[in-house]
């Protein structure tokens, strides 16, 4: 009945200003839609109510142009027959018309639909401090609107060869760094270790010394370390409580000398730091800035503009300029994203290069040459708080996703346009770029709501953003735990009961086939290749019991899974080994961070930190020990534990956080463990031990 009443409304949009849209009430059919869109894709708005598909013709459903003339245009009707497209327009104003016989719905109350839309051809900037308060105090009135009107309702790859001999970083993209909380260089292990950064010499493993420690300020958080040359490149937020505000911040120094690292420069961006990638020596930080533009209410002016610092300009902290400054399209948000460039060449002394747009982001998939940003889009059921618009009482219910791309030339970044795909993507592994085409894997719906059923897709969209091909409504009534793409195959793994591992042919953007699908117990968190024909699969096994509350039988986590996934033969993929890890309760970082994942290419060897537990008395759960398991696989022999170098209980209830194993890594034939308080060393070939450096 609700969704009936809902129908009865209508959505006219009208464009305000390049990304802003006011919703204005009005009887009958209900239209969602965006007012402004970039040439590189189609216009399209969904209505609640179908349309009859022999009534959109010329005549019923047109386009006119800011002067009231029809225009030429192509107008296509989805499948879902609510779904219309209007493409093949010059960059302009226009009105869509959709007369009242052209809707399934009939009755004296229907009424004919007209909603305004604009093609822009490249993404301006802010032209006036009056523009960008206006953009604010619209999403504010919006906001205010919410909060008196909406209804709540709450739902029931290879690895690149490292030139000395040691560990690399687990990066998605080769070619493209994404930094961890440990790195190696030169007999060197660099980690994050609370507000610094611990430096160990390692270059004899039976007589570790600890080389020096950087100390950051106690108000910066570190996330990450990345290297380039001999840059060390510090990643953290930190709040700056003169200024009032949380800085994402960069910090470089020459490790030339190990020993006696160097500071040469800082790099920061207003707001928090989603994530940082490293190619074509540059330095990206991405990040969303929160403004407090909910202050308005109070004050009739605010500068509602983030915040830059780079040392090498000096020590104060700056305003972005207005030319640095764009609205993204269809975005209302109220936040903003941030993207800042660091020339890495000649010792990172060139000015960097900020940009902001407004309109938040969340997920982030970069290739060596260009960056793609995405955000949830929420349905219209919810209510914002009078604070953020990110600020909502409600269960998210997600519906679909907004994705951004932007070419980059170094230091230059070219935004290219947004389109918008059905359902939310899980996670960067659920994105990929293959020979100019971007590929993405998404969930629509929740698969524990059981009136309407989830359904899960992969789209593949050109370089401009236009959809090229899909595979749509896979595994109805489940979800996406894992993806990978290799090449010219997806791998995707669906779970609500069983784990199905579906094999998709991509090799023809315009027609991704489902070639093959294993069903097996549990379900795998990541996926990593192993070669062309096999894919290692890390996460859970599962089991079914019966609740005697709900009286219904309930699917369990047990103990953690690794599999080796045989897919040469596409149309019939094999879980050709597999091994149980722990009893209940066990888990490790890597099943949710790939960057934990160990590999060496000389002995085959994978492996991770592990905290085991077992299932006990009851409901409990046995603490057992905590360390790193590491594992030979291959396509012969299967997967083979190799070394458990774990630390077994002696009565502990719970791990201990300071000894427990963050990374593992190597350097030439030797194995390290990192734990927050100390480092050990090992043979590679047989893991016994040779020292144990104990830091404070």
């Amino acid at each position: 009945m609700r969704n009936k009443r809902l129908a009865i409304l209508l959505i006219a949009v009208l464009a305000i200003l390049p990304g802003i849209i006011v919703l204005v009430p009005t009887p009958k059919v209900e239209a969602q839609t965006k007012s402004v869109s970039t040439t590189t894709h189609s216009w399209q708005v969904s209505f609640t109510e179908e349309l009859k598909e022999n009534k959109v013709v010329e005549g019923n459903v047109y386009v006119t142009n800011s002067k009231n003339q029809k225009v030429t245009a192509t107008v296509t009707l989805e499948k879902d027959k609510k779904t219309i497209l209007v493409s093949d327009l010059a960059p302009g104003s226009y009105k869509l018309h959709v007369k009242k016989e052209a809707f399934v719905l009939d009755g004296p109350k229907t009424t004919s639909q007209v909603i305004a839309f604009t093609i822009i051809e490249k993404l301006e900037a802010v032209k006036s401090e009056k523009e960008l308060q206006q953009y604010f105090e619209t999403l504010l009135a919006n906001s205010q609107k919410g909060l008196n009107e909406a209804t709540v309702e709450i739902a029931k790859s290879e690895d690149k060869a490292s030139a000395d001999n040691s560990s690399t970083t687990n990066n998605q993209v080769e070619g493209v760094e994404e930094g961890d909380i440990v790195v190696v260089k030169d007999g060197f292990i660099y980690a994050v270790k609370d507000q610094g950064i611990t430096v160990v010499d390692a270059k004899d493993p039976k007589n570790l010394k600890l080389a020096t420690t950087i100390k950051l300020k106690e108000s910066q958080y570190i996330s990450k370390l990345a290297l380039y040359n001999n840059l060390l490149i510090v990643i953290g937020d930190e709040y700056l409580e003169k200024v009032g505000t949380s800085m994402s911040i960069a910090t470089l120094y020459d490790i030339s000398n190990p020993k006696n690292p160097k500071l040469i420069r800082k790099v920061g961006q207003e707001g928090y730091l989603n994530d940082i990638r490293i190619t074509d020596d540059t330095l990206y930080l991405i990040g969303n800035m929160y403004p407090n533009y909910w202050m308005l209410r109070e004050q009739k002016t605010l500068d509602l503009k983030p915040k830059t610092f780079d040392s090498v300009e000096g020590n104060e902290y700056k305003n972005l300029p207005l030319e640095k400054i764009s609205i993204l399209p269809n975005t209302m948000d109220g936040s903003y994203s941030l993207i800042t460039a660091v020339d890495l060449k000649n010792g990172a002394k060139t000015t960097a290069n900020t940009k902001g747009y407004l309109g938040g982001s969340s997920g982030l998939y970069m290739s060596e040459n260009a960056l793609y940003l995405t955000t949830p889009i929420y349905d219209g059921n919810l209510l914002p708080s009078v604070g953020r618009m990110t600020d909502m009482i409600w269960m998210p219910r997600t519906t679909n996703t907004q994705v951004f791309k932007w070419n980059f030339d170094g230091t230059t970044m070219n935004f290219v346009g947004t389109t918008e795909v059905k359902g939310t993507v899980l996670n960067q592994y659920s994105m990929d770029e293959y020979e100019g085409n971007f590929r993405i894997v998404t969930t629509e719906g929740n698969a524990w709501d059981e009136q309407k059923i989830s359904r899960n897709h992969l789209f593949i969209l050109d370089g401009n953003l236009q959809e090229l091909g899909a595979v749509k409504d896979l595994a109805p009534g489940e979800k996406v735990y894992a993806a990978r793409f290799m090449g010219e195959k997806a791998y995707v793994v669906t779970f609500k009961q069983v784990d199905p591992l579906f094999v998709i042919d991509v090799v023809n953007p315009k027609k991704p086939t489902v070639l093959g699908e294993l069903k097996i117990p549990g379900f795998s968190n990541y996926l990593h290749p192993l070669d062309d024909t096999h894919l290692i699969g890390i996460g859970y096994d599962t089991e079914q019991r019966y609740n005697a509350y709900s009286k219904r039988n309930l699917t369990v986590t047990t103990n953690m899974k690794m599999s080796l996934f045989d897919v040469s033969d596409f149309k019939n993929p094999k879980e050709q080994s597999t091994v149980k890890i722990g009893g209940e309760g066990s888990y490790s970082e890597v099943q949710n961070n790939p960057k934990a994942l160990f590999r060496n290419k000389e002995y085959n060897y994978f492996g991770f930190p592990v905290v085991l537990y077992d299932a006990g008395k009851g409901d409990e759960i046995v603490y057992k020990g905590q360390g790193a398991q590491i594992y030979e696989i291959t396509a012969d022999k299967g997967i083979v534990l190799k070394g458990n170098i774990v630390n077994k209980s002696t009565g502990d209830q719970y791990e201990n956080w300071e000894q427990r194993v963050q990374r593992v890594v190597y350097i030439d034939d030797t194995l390290y463990t990192v734990a927050n308080n100390e480092v050990k060393s090992y043979q590679l070939k047989d893991f016994k031990p040779l020292d144990t450096l104990t830091i404070k």
